[in-house]
């Protein structure tokens, strides 16, 4: 007997058992994917405030059937800090909440390597990202300029 016909015995012997881990290699990881998704799914709130105005916004984030995600900005509310009859919006009296509707629906790639959601904008390239924590159960988006703005998930 050679010493090649020993090898390929050897590795004839050793497939089954390559072959099943690997099985439950993918098996693994498309359950985790799963759960995953599941994790990141739901709606999320954020609150804020600049010079002049409170906000108050809602996301809502669902999973589609092309394995990505669909982010809209659901609710946008905002109130005047101070009364300005003269503001050229809709925020003039000061703790009056107003109601600016919903945002556009966008589809997000999810990066399971940093699990973040990915945007890209079709005419300019420009990615937008929103870093995703699970164990917290926050979104943080983060904009062109560097600012964060916090969405933490509600329970259902």
């Amino acid at each position: 007997m050679s010493i090649l016909n020993v090898i390929d015995m050897k590795t004839l012997k050793k497939t089954p058992l390559l072959n099943y881990l690997f099985l439950l290699l993918f098996i693994s990881a498309c359950s985790s994917s799963g759960k995953l998704k599941d994790d990141i799914s739901g709606k999320y709130a954020s609150t804020g405030e600049n010079n002049y105005d409170y906000f108050k916004d809602t996301m809502q984030v669902k999973s589609n059937d092309h394995g990505k995600f669909d982010i809209q900005i659901i609710a946008i509310w905002s109130a005047a800090k101070q009364d300005d009859p003269e503001r050229p919006n809709k925020n003039k009296k000061a703790g009056v909440w107003n109601d600016y509707g919903s945002g556009d629906l966008e589809v997000a790639t999810l990066q399971a390597s940093d699990t973040t959601l990915r945007i890209t904008e079709p005419m300019t390239g420009q990615v937008r990202i929103f870093k995703v924590n699970t164990d917290q159960k926050t979104i943080i988006q983060i904009s062109a300029d560097g600012t964060k703005k916090t969405y933490t998930k509600i329970p259902d």
